[in-house]
């Protein structure tokens, strides 16, 4: 059963006070760009030295892979990573920060299996993977995963093993584990061949009753939704139906259970309540309890300002069905909150995550003036504004101002740093304007060309995120070209040039040639349609 870690353990180690935090010039630690990681000893050096100092030093590993402009990264730093009992235990640990546009960040996020920022993973002494904590938690359970993986944890692949085996093989810690993994931005842990849906419905009822069982049955749910599994599980029709209407009741009834399960409960109730297993002639009455109950909830003191927040997203949801009008009464108290939490945010780092969660919930209110004239207003205080003018590029392009949307996109990419962010930006820009101005080939072209100019090492183009993007941008100018068949598309001859530059079977080469692969497949099926 699982025990808190030792206090005394805890009380013998000394509170560091340098500011050690990511550097984007040596790739991943030295000195801080900002408080938020003041107190944390994040390891000096790469990350293959991290992990040879876990294993000389016999400690776990903590594995913190994040971005300065992503709005959730600084919701992790300015919460978890302030917490002093979590910054405490991170001194049991090896803890490294890998910032995505460092030097073979890329590289390295592809080896680990990493696929969205921010993601936060705990090895063992010998390197192996044990488990992955997903965001939207409560800071108190982050610290429980923490002292688990001190007490010989076994990998979450293993334990899903174990659980496909005989769950009732699993301990109570082992349970929480799993309750409290990240299953839908990691699926290396379960086998392709594996059923979710089964494999969480058996764990929710193996599991201790309350928290943890009721953890694995909303992830059982958004699993349904993922994939399109509800056809199965109606097939035993009003049973299946009452069944999962009752246990939704039973959990929106607890305090408790609601917040255990933050996570899922304040952004997913449409998905759940589109699902054919629920019967029209429950789903009103749950829209209506799932609202209010995870609304009355929003104040909760174990909650950050940003999920605060999230609190509103069931009720304005359930508000503005069927394109109905936020009633006046609400859309005053709303702002009323809103404006709030942005007066009570003055840190520039911090307010990447709670504006841009206002912005969501002014546009899912139904009140886009208001997300607009916030996004403006924040261009000039935050520390990432390009993040925030791709907002604004896409306000613009669904109110069909095509002109000010591709404006925006052009001031994002050009204003944006760090190579693999310009590389982001820049491609949204390039995809932006095939959608909006197909027409305007040289620029589509010549832009597309310039950002593979970009990259100090070319291999980075060719690993994580980089490459993924890549994928996505070389699709779209494919397409375009068929429709468009513009005179010229320098992109593909260079990607070429690019793939034979890349050292002889490196995971960089393989990448770059299956890119390749698919490229003379699409032509070749082109050549014979025609």
């Amino acid at each position: 059963m699982f025990r808190p870690l030792l206090l005394t353990v805890i009380l013998l180690l000394t509170a560091c006070e340098s500011e050690v935090g990511g550097d984007r010039q040596s790739g991943v630690s030295s000195k801080a760009t900002h408080p938020a990681d003041a107190s944390i000893e994040w390891f000096d050096g790469t990350i293959a030295a991290a992990f040879e100092a876990a294993e000389s030093e016999g400690k776990p590993l903590f594995l913190y892979w994040g971005a300065v402009w992503c709005p959730p990264c600084q919701e992790i730093k300015y919460t978890v990573f302030k917490s002093q009992e979590f910054i405490q235990l991170t001194r049991l640990f090896v803890p490294a920060y890998l910032d995505g546009d460092t030097e073979e960040a890329q590289a390295w996020g592809e080896k680990l299996g990493v696929m969205g920022y921010p993601t936060m993973i705990v090895f063992n002494p010998r390197g192996e993977e044990m488990t992955r904590i997903p965001g939207g938690i409560d800071i108190l359970r982050y610290n429980t995963v923490l002292e688990l993986s001190l007490n010989q944890m076994r990998s979450t692949a293993s334990l899903v093993q174990i659980a496909l085996e005989d769950p009732t093989r699993l301990s109570a810690d082992e349970f929480y584990q799993l309750a409290y993994y990240s299953w839908f931005q990691d699926t290396s842990a379960v086998p392709e061949d594996i059923d979710k849906t089964a494999l969480f419905l058996g764990l929710s009822m193996s599991a201790p009753e309350g928290e943890l069982s009721n953890r694995f049955y909303m992830n059982y749910l958004l699993a349904l939704a993922e994939n399109n599994a509800s056809k199965d599980a109606g097939k035993d029709g009003l049973h299946a139906d009452l069944a999962i209407a009752k246990r939704l009741e039973k959990i929106l009834s607890s305090s408790s259970l609601i917040l255990a399960s933050w996570d899922s409960l304040a952004y997913s109730m449409e998905d759940i309540l589109a699902l054919p297993a629920i019967d029209d002639a429950h789903k009103a009455g749950l829209a209506a309890l799932w609202a209010s109950s995870v609304f009355d909830l929003r104040f909760d003191e174990s909650l950050s300002k940003s999920e605060k927040l999230a609190g509103w997203l069931p009720r304005l949801q359930l508000a503005t069905r069927d394109d109905q009008r936020l009633a006046e009464d609400l859309q005053k108290l709303l702002r009323a909150e809103l404006t709030s939490a942005d007066d009570a945010t003055p840190d520039s780092f911090e307010r990447q995550s709670v504006i841009d969660q206002i912005g969501y919930i002014y546009r899912e209110a139904g009140l886009v003036n208001d997300a607009k004239a916030l996004l403006l207003a924040e261009l000039e205080k935050s520390a990432s504004p390009y993040y925030f003018m791709s907002s604004l590029g896409s306000l613009a392009e669904k109110n069909e101002d095509f002109e000010q949307a591709l404006d925006w996109r052009k001031s994002a990419y050009e204003s944006s740093a760090g190579e693999a962010t310009r590389f982001q930006w820049g491609a949204n820009y390039v995809l932006a304007m095939i959608r909006m101005a197909p027409e305007d080939h040289q620029v589509i072209a010549g832009q597309a060309s310039a950002l593979l100019s970009e990259f100090h090492v070319s291999g980075e183009l060719f690993a994580g995120r980089n490459f993924r993007t890549l994928k996505r941008l070389n699709e779209n100018l494919r397409s375009w070209q068929e429709e468009q068949e513009p005179e010229t598309l320098a992109f593909l001859s260079e990607i070429k040039r690019l793939c034979d530059d890349q050292k002889e079977a490196s995971l960089q080469q393989q990448s770059c040639r299956s890119l390749l692969l698919e490229d003379a497949l699409l032509a070749k099926k082109l050549v014979q349609a025609s």
